[in-house]
């Protein structure tokens, strides 16, 4: 068996170190080194998060942890097989929903919580994105609340990357299969239970489920694909809003310019003499 770095070490967490500790420090580090959010160097990110997610699978399990302490590497080989470690063999991914979160990911990669349904979920139902309620805020004086005022609004929107046409990969270059889960983007975790075997599918975790990992990523897009640009639009108050004031605004009546419904939130500054 090859030399391994010790899964306290590789943590950086103790021997006395408690399961909150290792979470903790797992949290850490999977936020460092997570391959989608270290573009400058997605391979060695890679290798860096499958080995702090194995040292994290062994220690926060209590039975695996016992017997890493007692005979070392070679007390948990049995757990994952001749080939050692893969991602069938990570059973915390749920840990990850809750290091990462919802809305952090959304922001990263496009899309709903990408670990929610990691188990039983197929590759294509990964790719719909979430409808997601656009909410803005807009500032008013407390004259224009009373007598009302048409005021413009930048709506954010994402457009594919013209520099790399959308694959988030430089010119010249293009996204390489993802060999965690061989271009699949999924991988298949197997469990014991009772005696027997559940296989369980889920979404690979370096890839995404997008099946290719991009090793140098656009100078534009820095490899997610898309840009940020705005659509400016004029938003009527009508006379008499208050603080607070929701106004929808409906895509039907923006002349194509908006594919979704927004709301506009109304902010109404306060006043030197009338409160």
């Amino acid at each position: 068996m090859p030399d391994k770095r010790d899964y306290y070490e590789t943590l950086g967490v103790t021997r006395t170190s408690s399961k909150e500790e290792i979470k903790t420090a797992y949290r850490t580090l999977a936020k460092k080194f997570h391959p989608d959010l270290n573009k400058d160097n997605p391979k060695l990110a890679e290798e860096k998060f499958k080995e702090i997610s194995e040292a994290y699978e062994v220690l926060i399990d209590d039975n695996k942890r016992i017997k890493y302490d007692q005979y070392g590497h070679a007390g948990v080989a049995s757990d994952f097989g001749k080939e050692g470690f893969t991602w069938r063999n990570f059973s915390h991914v749920s840990d990850l929903e809750d290091i990462f979160g919802h809305d952090i990911f959304y922001d990263f990669f496009g899309r709903g919580s990408i670990f929610s349904d990691f188990f039983g979920a197929r590759r294509r139902g990964f790719e719909q994105p979430e409808q997601r309620v656009k909410r803005l805020q807009v500032e008013i004086a407390l004259e224009q609340a009373y007598r009302g005022v048409s005021t413009e609004v930048a709506i954010p929107r994402s457009d594919k990357c013209s520099e790399c046409g959308g694959s988030g990969s430089a010119r010249g270059t293009t996204p390489k299969t993802c060999s965690t889960c061989e271009g699949k983007g999924e991988i298949q975790q197997e469990q014991l239970q009772g005696f027997g075997r559940i296989i369980k599918i889920g979404m690979c975790p370096v890839c995404i489920g997008k099946g290719n990992v991009i090793e140098q990523p656009c100078p534009i897009c820095h490899g997610c694909g898309e840009v940020q640009k705005h659509d400016r639009i004029n938003v009527k108050v009508p006379p008499g809003v208050d603080n607070g004031t929701t106004l929808r605004i409906t895509a039907d009546k923006t002349a194509g310019r908006l594919k979704e419904d927004i709301y506009v939130v109304i902010s109404v500054q306060s006043h030197p003499v009338y409160h």
